[in-house]
């Protein structure tokens, strides 16, 4: 008797994995298609202004390297500091 019972319950448990599984499968196609409709959108509306690129001038590169005069023109000279030596 106990094992018809778990029989059951397997076929059970199986059933309802087989409809939640069949239901995402069947949704597959939906997300596809909406993932080519977002992408054609995107395709079309995209910025046409390449003013922002490397090669316009007006991009702001953070890594370059800047001279050591601007550098120290962008910080105020510190004003009443007092410095002491750290004792070992």
């Amino acid at each position: 008797m106990q094992i018809i019972v778990l029989v059951l319950v397997a076929v059970l448990i199986l059933t309802i994995l087989f409809a939640l599984f069949h239901i995402f499968i069947a949704l597959l196609p939906v997300g596809i298609v909406a993932a080519l409709i977002i992408w054609v959108m995107y395709l079309f509306t995209k910025k046409k202004n390449k003013d922002n690129m490397p090669s316009s001038g007006n991009f702001f590169d953070p890594f370059k390297q800047e001279d050591e005069s601007e550098r120290s023109s962008k910080r105020k000279k510190a004003r009443n500091v007092k410095t002491k030596d750290v004792d070992k």
